[in-house]
Formats: structure tokens, sequence, C-alpha cells
């Protein structure tokens, strides 16, 4: 079969390998119908992601139909429309236990290596997946495949960013970074914020952040147009979707005494440098957090299904599974906001 592979850092093809087979009684095998590049994937693709083997299949946000089971799954069946969850959990660890899924000891995310055991990603014609009656959930005849692929990460984790951060009505809120993430997260505060600011270096990315509802400004002019917004005091809650040092110290700069900086950009530096003296006079909530599709994906496809998100406009770019190469090079110049791939 044909699958994205990175065959070394910044080297991504379209090669044919192995159709994957049931190898644990929880498997299913699903034939792939839409998938979507994430900022995730391009960790490995520079090369930052400590013992990821070459030859690893790519991707961790996919729409399909399941077209084998193995005789341990019991909630699926060939021939049923499914979305995976990015990251597959055990169910039966102390964390998972506690519904703390994202901390399953067992955990691997589709389309890693190196820092998880490695899982063959869903940027491919098939894929195998393990622990399938948690890691796929039936999708109903309403919900489109693109549509479905936001549910495997990125709008579960938009939506965390906004219950972590304890989003209230009326609530000034400020999204640091629109990409794909920033944007689900500006969509699920929109009905709750009594001011929506977007902040975003892209002027395309500010333009969609636009036509999801909210203010959108250049990052040099947040910290006036905050102020503005709130006498002075700054936001109550800020998101921080940029995964950057600077644009967590910017998210940091914007809030107010007593406000929430709400995490979820992947962060990996060891030796940031937090300005204690600012979090103690301000009292303020750091929060980081990992999208949980295990948990919220029901919820939200429900909120697809009856109309009341619409995640697909943040799609600017579909291409063939063998554009991968070219979808790639969109999405890493910025080029491309959100692509997704049809094999």
């Amino acid at each position: 079969m044909k699958a994205v592979v990175l065959r070394a850092p910044g080297d991504v093809g379209v090669d044919d390998v192995p159709a994957p087979a049931l190898r644990e009684p929880g498997d299913a095998i699903v034939s792939v119908r839409a998938t979507a590049i994430c900022g995730a994937d391009l960790f490995p693709f520079h090369g930052l992601t400590p013992g990821f083997e070459p030859g690893t299949i790519l991707g961790h946000e996919f729409a399909g139909e399941v077209v084998d089971v193995g005789p341990g799954v019991t909630s699926l069946r060939p021939g049923m429309r499914v979305v995976n969850t990015s990251m597959i959990s055990d169910g039966s660890c102390p964390s998972c236990r506690a519904g703390r899924v994202t901390q399953c000891a067992g955990r691997s995310l589709f389309g890693y290596s190196g820092v998880y055991p490695r899982l063959d990603g869903g940027q491919a014609e098939r894929v195998r997946v393990p622990h399938a009656d948690r890691a796929l959930r039936p999708l109903p005849d309403g919900v489109s495949d693109e549509a479905a692929t936001f549910l495997a990460d990125i709008l579960p984790t938009g939506y965390a960013a906004v219950v972590r951060g304890d989003v209230r009505d009326g609530d000034v809120v400020v999204v640091v970074g629109c990409g794909p993430v920033g944007l689900m997260a500006l969509l699920c505060a929109r009905p709750h914020a009594g001011r929506l600011i977007a902040v975003d270096g892209v002027t395309v990315r500010r333009e969609l952040a636009q036509r999801l509802g909210a203010e959108a400004v250049a990052p040099e002019a947040a910290s006036d147009l905050v102020a503005d917004a709130t006498d002075g005091l700054g936001a109550d809650v800020v998101i921080e979707a940029a995964g950057s040092p600077g644009g967590l110290d910017a998210a940091l700069g914007l809030a107010r005494g007593r406000g929430v900086v709400s995490v979820v950009g992947a962060h990996f530096e060891p030796d940031y440098p937090l300005d204690n003296a600012r979090m103690f006079e301000r009292e303020l909530t750091l929060r980081f957090s990992i999208g949980d599709p295990t948990a919220d994906g029901e919820a939200l496809l429900g909120r697809l299904v009856r109309g009341e998100l619409d995640p697909t406009p943040v799609i600017t770019h579909r291409l063939p599974l063998a554009d991968a190469a070219e979808a790639y090079r969109l999405f890493d110049s910025r080029e491309a906001t959100k692509v997704v791939l049809t094999p």
C-alpha cells in the first residue's frame, strides 16, 4: 500500500509499504478516507523528536472505514465509519482508571516513535489501530470525513484550552497563536467570550480568525488592544497555542491579575525562565493541557451533528496522498494552515 513515511529529517515521501495486519485481539484495520497534517508532525520532520525511527508512517488524525477487526473487538464491525483518537490508551492503568487518559502508562501516539513506542500512523491507505474499542469512534452519516479528522486531536485540544482555562460568560479571552489548534480554541471560546482577541503574525491566519468571530491583531499590537479592551487590567483568560517561548512570554504578559494562562501549544524547553515574581505578584494560574479526544470526543461529535461547531473552514488545502511532500512543504512554510490528504 501507499503511505507517507519520514525517511529522514526533512525528507517526507510516499512509499510502498506492507499493508497492516491484525496483531492483537483488540486490533482493527481501517481504510483511510481522509487524514490531516498536524503541527506535531513537524517535530520529527525537523529532527526534534529523540529516537524517531526512519520509515515511521506519519499522521495521528484520520477518518475512514473499518475493514477488519480482531476477536476481542466488541463495539466495531467492518463497514463502520470511524475517527481515531490521536493517542491510544489501555484503559486499565491507574491513570486511565482515574480518568487521566492522556497520562496512560501504555500510551502511544499514532505516527510517532522514539518518545513513545512506535505506532505507525494514518497518513496511509490503511492503518492498524490497537485498543480499537477505545481508540475508534463511530461516525454518523451527517458528519463528513473531513470534519471528523478534527475530532482526532485538534478540536479536543482547543476545547481543553477553553475548559481548563475556566472561560466564563463575558470573559475577555485572548488566543496567542492561530494555527489550527488556536483556531479551534477560538471556535470553542466564541459562545462564551464577551470579547475574543486573536494574536498571530501570519496574515492568512488572522483572516481565518476574523471569519471565526475574533478580533485579530499582529503580535506587536496585542498589548495595546488588550489594554484598550480591559481598561488596562489584562485578559481574563489567555490561551497559548503558539508552542514557543515567545508565545508563552506574550501570554503571561497579557493576563490580568488572578488571570489564567491556558497552554495547549507543545513545549519541550527544560529551561524556560519563568518569572516567579510576576507570577506571584499577579497571582497568575498557569495550566498546561493535552487534548483528550477519548474523554471529550463524544460531546464534540454531538456538537458537530447539531451544527453548533464546524471546523472545516480552517482547511486551506486539500491534496491527494501522493502529494504529501508538497503538502508538508506548504504546511511547514505556513503557506497552508490546515491540510487534508485523501488516499
